[in-house]
């Protein structure tokens, strides 16, 4: 990565989140063989992404292949920019999810516990994301001012409507499904809530690889390479002392996110360095009709708008698994699945309501939203033997 010396903003960044620490291996600790440290060795005043990000939130016509668990990565990661192990593991991880609902007896009764449970590493303890958290937009590439404002407001409504402290524990809330991943481990659950400084002119020019037929490729280094452009020229700014920080970028239409946005993934999570803090991240974006089908579970959405109705619900997905496994290593299953990952593109009931279907209600807007896998691992759905619920029962 070309470092940057514009120093005066990113120092007073640094500071200002210095606090935001999780026990989480920083890129320059996994080079070193890892270690459960609560600080990152990145000395310097450049935001770094990790060497590893998480699988992503998988395309909905992912195809299986082989046989499954006995041949998958049992990691919850893959390296940067591998394509081909992030679509190998998407493939083989369908074939197992594939063998899990031919399975019969106890593993379907409700109540019981489901085969495939979700695990806490206790090695990675610090991965769980807790207390006050801020979700900052950074946004990339030729977004117009109204779009923008757009996907501001619907998505910033999923996190706004958890109301007061952002509490994810409130009641009929999505993310409360998350809330036992931080109880059972005595941790205090994660309070969030959403950016309110959209400046409409505060958007990142995607200038670090040519257009290819008028679509400019965005790497996973680049995503971090963007958000520390987004710091260091103040497009963005630190949250309130005492506040953690998740970065989100959003890449518009023009961009691509090229390790394999539409043919293997539609978004992902990871973390980086900030100094000595560590701070996780997701990378989702808009996109063209070219890719609806991949990432969209319907073609009329209740927000009349493909992409970000679609990415309400990948959002979701990676935040929930960015505060309860934000290093990578913390809660996921033996096949490496993150809590989301386990119950990606199910719904469980809906409504249809002027063609176009959705389950939850929050804000005043309607939305179609994946389930999240509870931690307990308690069977909810007889029909796939899953732990999954769109709210804690």
């Amino acid at each position: 990565m070309k470092k940057l010396h514009i120093l005066t903003t990113t120092t007073v960044l640094a500071l200002a989140i210095g606090s935001l620490s999780f026990s989480g291996a920083s890129a320059e600790e996994n080079s070193n063989g890892g270690g459960n440290k609560s600080k990152s060795t990145n000395t310097s005043t450049e935001f770094k992404g990790s060497s590893l990000r998480s699988h992503g939130y998988p395309v909905a016509n992912m195809g299986p292949s082989g046989s499954g668990v006995s041949n998958q990565n049992q990691d919850a990661s893959v390296g940067i920019d591998d394509s081909a192990s992030e679509l190998a593991w998407q493939q083989t991880n369908k074939a197992s999810e594939n063998n899990d609902k031919k399975a019969s007896g106890n593993a379907k009764v409700l109540g019981s516990i489901a085969s495939s449970p979700i695990i806490f590493h206790t090695g990675g303890f610090g991965g769980i994301y807790s207390g006050p958290i801020q979700i900052i937009p950074v946004w990339v590439g030729t977004w117009d001012d109204a779009r923008k404002a757009t996907w501001n407001s619907i998505l910033g409504n999923l996190v706004t409507s958890l109301g007061g402290s952002g509490d994810i524990a409130t009641a009929n809330q999505v993310f409360n499904t998350n809330t036992l991943y931080f109880t059972t481990k005595a941790k205090p659950t994660a309070k969030l809530t959403w950016s309110t400084s959209l400046i409409p002119s505060a958007t990142v020019p995607a200038t670090l690889a040519a257009a290819s037929l008028g679509i400019v490729p965005v790497s996973d280094a680049n995503v971090a390479q963007y958000i520390n452009l987004a710091l260091t020229t103040s497009k963005v700014s630190a949250p309130a002392s005492g506040t953690k920080a998740i970065y989100l970028y959003l890449g518009a239409s023009d961009t691509r996110l090229s390790s394999g946005f539409g043919t293997a993934y539609c978004g992902w999570h990871t973390y980086g360095t900030l100094g000595a803090t560590n701070i996780p991240y997701i990378a989702i974006q808009d996109f063209t009709p070219t890719y609806n089908s991949a990432c969209s579970a319907q073609s009329v959405t209740p927000n009349l708008d493909v992409p970000l109705d679609a990415m309400a619900s990948v959002l979701v997905h990676e935040i929930d698994e960015s505060i309860t496994d934000a290093d990578l290593r913390t809660w996921y299953d033996s096949r490496g699945a993150e809590n989301a990952d386990k119950c990606a593109w199910t719904f469980g009931a809906t409504t249809l309501l002027n063609g176009a279907k959705y389950n939850l209600t929050v804000g005043g807007k309607n939305y179609l939203v994946q389930r999240n896998w509870l931690a307990n691992n308690i069977v909810t759905d007889t029909s796939n033997g899953s732990a999954c619920a769109l709210k804690t029962p």
